[in-house]
């Protein structure tokens, strides 16, 4: 069986022995070679080739689309570690800003939508904006991948995740939220036609499985809010997949044990980002007692365990114990929770992966 196919049987019932290891080196990979800064031994190399370096599977993302706004100005300029987009519509301008994060993520520093009137002007934007594909890209990432791997097609986030987290973020706009405007709602509808318009595009490409990067925290989106703006647009666009035969993953960035069984009641076949606390608030094992049988789990090790401020006898510890609870499941693949950081020891890759095979 190759590695590819022996990954897939895990989203199934046909999963069995030694649970494969799927490392998401995106983030990893992605912010070391802007800075270029990857060590020395994996110099010039691509994702691919890298991941068959430590003798493990590759997990690609690919984003073979692209949006825009016809009619609807959008500008972007990077400047060091500094990122500023500006969305000029007839009526005005939103401006967002973010910088740079030591974890190699973009932190959102300000958000385009403050007041009412600039959901208004956001609700303009999205009225105007549209997906192309881009097959070229999938294909060209789906060739170096080969059998030794997967490769996932990134999907747009879902439009409440797209309101919540970039439009209106977490504090003022997060109160002005709560008062229920009506163009938030009508922006989220507007959206998510599209979204679901496009899912029916996507499933017509190449790939192992479509990729969700909604970095779910069940301490924003609780089990209420779940079921109001989000089950049903999993549901529909996971629907379109299964009929295309491939699984949808969706991708957590906190605590979401309260929120895999909905996830699995919505037709969504996997969830990256599984860790006990403090990371998240699961193990394996606690995780598949709250998902029930049906949802594939990926994770088991915190992040921090692969960061030199641990320790190794720490590490070694999370490892064994991840690797005990990913193969009494035939559901679930071992992974880092939500993914390798960029501070990652290389040492530690190697050896995460050594043990992962048994060595």
């Amino acid at each position: 069986m190759s590695v590819r196919a022996q990954i897939l049987s895990r989203f199934g019932a046909h999963g069995s022995g030694r649970a494969p290891l799927l490392l998401d080196l995106t983030l990893w990979y992605d912010s070391h070679l802007r800075r270029g800064s990857l060590p020395p031994a994996w110099q010039g190399l691509d994702l691919p080739r890298i991941a068959a370096s430590l003798q493990t599977a590759a997990f690609a993302v690919a984003r073979p689309w692209r949006v825009d706004h016809p009619g609807v100005e959008v500008t972007t300029i990077e400047t060091g570690d500094t990122r500023t987009t500006q969305t000029r519509t007839a009526s005005g301008t939103l401006t967002a800003r973010w910088s740079l994060g030591p974890d190699g993520n973009w932190w959102q520093t300000e958000y385009p939508v403050k007041t009412t009137a600039d959901l208004d002007l956001a609700l303009t934007a999205a009225e105007a904006r549209t997906y192309t594909i881009d097959e070229a890209s999938l294909a060209a990432i789906a060739a170096a991948v080969g059998d030794n791997g997967l490769v996932a097609v990134e999907v747009p986030t879902r439009p409440y995740i797209d309101l919540l987290y970039d439009l209106v973020g977490m504090s003022e706009g997060f109160m002005l939220l709560m008062e229920d405007p009506p163009a938030a709602r009508q922006l989220v509808a507007v959206l998510e036609g599209k979204l679901q318009d496009f899912a029916r595009e996507l499933a017509k490409l190449p790939g192992d499985l479509f990729y969700s990067p909604d970095n779910l925290d069940g301490q924003f989106v609780y089990p209420a809010v779940f079921a109001e703006w989000l089950a049903a647009s999993y549901a529909t666009s996971a629907g379109v997949w299964a009929d295309a035969a491939r699984p949808l993953v969706v991708h957590a960035g906190g605590p979401v044990g309260q929120l895999l069984r909905p996830l699995a009641a919505a037709g969504v076949s996997g969830v990256e980002g599984i860790a006990a606390p403090p990371q998240s608030d699961a193990s394996l094992t606690q995780a598949r007692a709250l998902a029930g049988p049906d949802l594939t789990l990926w994770g088991g090790i915190a992040q921090d365990f692969l960061l030199a401020t641990c320790s190794e006898a720490d590490f070694e510890a999370a490892v064994a114990t991840a690797v005990g609870e990913a193969d009494q499941d035939p559901r679930s693949l071992l992974g880092v929770a939500d993914r390798v950081p960029v501070d990652a020891v290389p040492a530690r890759l190697e050896a995460l992966c050594r043990r992962a095979a048994g060595g």
